[in-house]
Parts: structure tokens; C-alpha cells; sequence
């Protein structure tokens, strides 16, 4: 068994370094050395990453030892609800869980729409060509993420800015002890503004009010208000960028989130599946001794789950390098992870995504790329891929 330094950088945009898919032929796991020169295990297949998952023998908190740190700023991060484990994971969840089930998101669409439809009033108001992604995309979901929590206006530049640092893959760690302290100051602001028996946001409805009975405490609150607006905007941004380019590369998928409706949601989760922005992976560690796909991982050691790998196993998607509109199982990709910590926020992410892209196609049918495709500049150095700037004109 050879190692192999972990991510290695793309070379094709679209597709996961090839590494993964070399690695996966060989079998499902594989060690890997990370970038502080860690040897941990790496799932590439897509039935061991389910597997290992839904396993709550492998443990998402950060601070165990052996936990895999996936860069330099992260060696110190404190805990958000997404890095804790059972039973504390699912209480701080179920008190949110109500606010993102696909019901309650459905009743947003008018809120999501006007947001989307304001936002292509101002790239149509600009000159061509323009930054897509900074101009729309990014700014689409921080709006949305900021009016279901009750985020001010002039707080949402610092989210915007501090979130890119904390999800950078190069960002030192002193860079990202002061966007997290930033960050966190930012939420404490936010609490401190809230009425626990207030039915105006998000963070009123739960956290605050649960704060105040006594069921969370104060750091649970904050980082878990974190969590939401870290999470809650710039993948989701990075999808809508990521989701338009491909659809400007191929007439078809233009063309039919516009002209048919009822592709539109299968078509989101092939785009979703395809690009995986989370594309380093879901660190986990043993806190047992677990056998995954015939191998035996031991207590203590480190495991990266490679969601984007899984995503292109051939053993579950037919032709998988390959973009298909109406792929069969479309909802069965990894996209938002698996298991008990599965995204919180997919269907909020899903409606945004659905109406940013149809509301696109049918208003700006002229979009088109300004620059070559081969000028176009991808980001690998965060924890969420994406393309930016992404200069486009009509």
C-alpha cells in the first residue's frame, strides 16, 4: 500500500483530481497523507462513504485525537453543531429542524424569488460584461441566509468577507482565529438583538429562545448561528456560478430551465452531484475499531470521506463524468453528505439554486460567456469549490 499526498490540484475544471478516480479503481479506501503530513484513510467509493457515514462510531469532533484537520487554519476550531456528536448533535438539530424541513422552505419561494428577480434587475441595470458570480450569484443566497435569520443590512459585508476566510483551504491560523473572532462577535451581536418569544426570523424562533430557557448554552448558540451563516450562503453561491457556466457551455440545459419546468429539480441535483463543491471531503475519526468495505480502520485513526469521488463511482452512476438531465435516482448523490449529519439546509439550497437558475434562462436568454473558457479562473483553495470571476455578458 503506496500514499499519496491529499488534494492534489485539478486537472480538468469540471472533474475531481484524477487522483480519486485512480485511487477508487484500487478499491474504496486508501491512505493518504494530508497537508501537515498525517496518513489518514480515504474513501473514494460511493457505498463505503454511506456506510461510514451513518456510522456514529466515527466521530465529526474536531477535537478528538487523530481528527483530520483539512488545513492550516482549522488546527483550533472550536465546535459547531456539524462537529458534534451524538446525543448532543441531535438535540441542537431538532431544535432547528422544523425551520428547513421542504414544506416550510416551499413557503419561501416568493421571498427567494423577489430576491432573485431584484438581483437580475441590478446585473441588467450594469455594463456588460460583469462578474457574474459577485454581482448574482453570491449575493442571492447571503440575502436569503440574512432575511430568514434577521441579519441587518450592514452586517451582511462582514458575513460575506469573513466567511470566505473561514472556509479557506490557505488562510494561516491566525487569519482564521480573527475571521472567526469576527464571526463570532457578529453573532453575538445578532443574539444579543433577538426576542426569544419573537416570530420575525429564524434565530428569534430557536436559538434565542432556546438560549434563554436554559436548553443552549451561550457558545452553542453562537457557533451554531455560525454554522448557519457560514454554511447557509457560499456553497450555494459556488453551485449557482458553477451550475450557470455549465449551462452556458451547453445550449440544451439553458434552453430547458426555462422552456421545461419539470426538469428543472432533477436537472439541480445532477448539476449538484456533478460539481460537488465540497470537494475535499467530510473528515471523520474512529472512536472504534470499524470494518468498512473489507478494510479495517482502527480506533483513532483519521478518515476523509471524498463526497466528489463518490459522486463519480461508476458502481452507482451510469457514466459518470458524463452530465445527464434526467438521471435516474437523482437525489441519491452525496452531495449534501449522508447520515445524521446530512446538510440542514439542502432544501433551502435546492429552491435557491431551482429559481436562480430557471429565472436566469428566462430573462436573460442572450447570456453568454466574455471571456474564453480556458481564461476562467477556478478556486481549489477553499473548502467550497467554485469559479470566480466569472465574467459574462448578454
Amino acid at each position: 500500500m503506496t500514499t499519496q499526498d491529499y488534494l492534489p490540484p485539478r486537472t480538468r475544471p469540471f472533474d475531481p483530481p484524477d487522483m480519486l478516480s485512480e485511487l477508487r479503481a484500487t478499491g474504496p479506501l486508501t491512505k493518504v497523507t494530508i497537508w501537515d503530513g498525517t496518513k489518514v484513510w480515504l474513501v473514494t467509493g460511493y457505498r463505503a462513504a454511506r456506510q461510514l457515514l451513518r456510522d456514529p462510531r466515527f466521530s465529526v469532533d474536531v477535537r478528538n485525537p487523530g481528527f483530520p484537520k483539512l488545513s492550516p487554519g482549522r488546527v483550533d476550531v472550536q465546535p459547531t453543531m456539524s462537529r458534534m456528536d451524538e446525543p448532543r448533535h441531535g438535540e441542537i438539530r431538532r431544535m432547528l429542524a422544523n425551520e428547513f424541513l421542504s414544506s416550510r422552505i416551499k413557503k419561501m419561494r416568493p421571498v427567494i424569488t423577489r430576491i432573485v428577480d431584484d438581483q437580475i434587475d441590478h446585473v441588467l441595470a450594469t455594463e456588460p460584461p460583469t462578474d457574474f458570480h459577485e454581482e448574482f450569484s453570491l449575493p442571492i443566497p447571503s440575502h436569503v441566509i440574512s432575511e430568514l435569520l434577521g441579519v441587518p443590512p450592514g452586517e451582511r459585508q462582514i458575513l460575506n468577507e469573513t466567511s470566505e476566510i473561514l472556509l479557506s483551504r490557505t488562510a494561516t491560523k491566525e487569519e482564521f482565529a480573527a475571521a472567526d473572532k469576527e464571526m463570532i462577535a457578529l453573532c453575538a451581536r445578532l443574539l444579543a438583538q433577538k426576542e426569544p418569544d419573537s416570530a420575525d426570523d429564524l434565530l428569534s424562533r430557536t436559538l434565542a429562545h432556546e438560549m434563554h430557557a436554559g436548553r443552549l448554552t451561550t457558545e452553542e448558540a453562537l457557533h451554531t448561528t455560525k454554522q448557519l451563516i457560514v454554511a447557509g450562503h457560499v456553497n450555494t453561491a459556488n453551485m449557482i456560478s458553477l451550475g450557470m457556466l455549465t449551462m452556458l457551455l451547453d445550449p440544451e440545459w439553458f434552453r430547458a430551465m426555462h422552456e421545461r419546468p419539470e426538469v428543472v429539480p432533477d436537472a439541480v441535483e445532477e448539476l449538484l452531484r456533478f460539481h460537488t463543491t465540497a470537494h475535499d471531503g467530510m473528515p471523520r475519526v474512529a472512536t472504534a475499531d470499524v470494518v468498512i468495505a473489507g478494510t479495517l480502520i482502527k480506533a483513532g485513526e483519521g478518515v476523509i470521506v471524498s463526497l466528489a469521488a463518490g459522486n463519480r463511482d461508476g458502481s452507482r452512476f451510469d457514466s459518470p463524468d458524463e452530465l445527464e438531465m434526467s438521471r435516474e435516482l437523482p437525489r441519491s448523490h452525496l452531495a449534501f453528505g449522508h447520515g445524521a449529519h446530512k446538510c440542514l439546509g439542502q432544501w433551502l439550497a435546492r429552491t435557491e439554486l431551482q429559481i436562480a437558475y430557471s429565472a436566469v434562462a428566462r430573462r436573460i436568454p442572450t447570456l453568454r460567456l466574455a471571456v474564453p473558457f480556458e481564461e476562467l479562473s477556478f478556486d481549489e483553495d477553499s473548502h467550497s469549490f467554485g469559479v470566480r470571476p466569472l465574467p459574462l455578458a448578454w
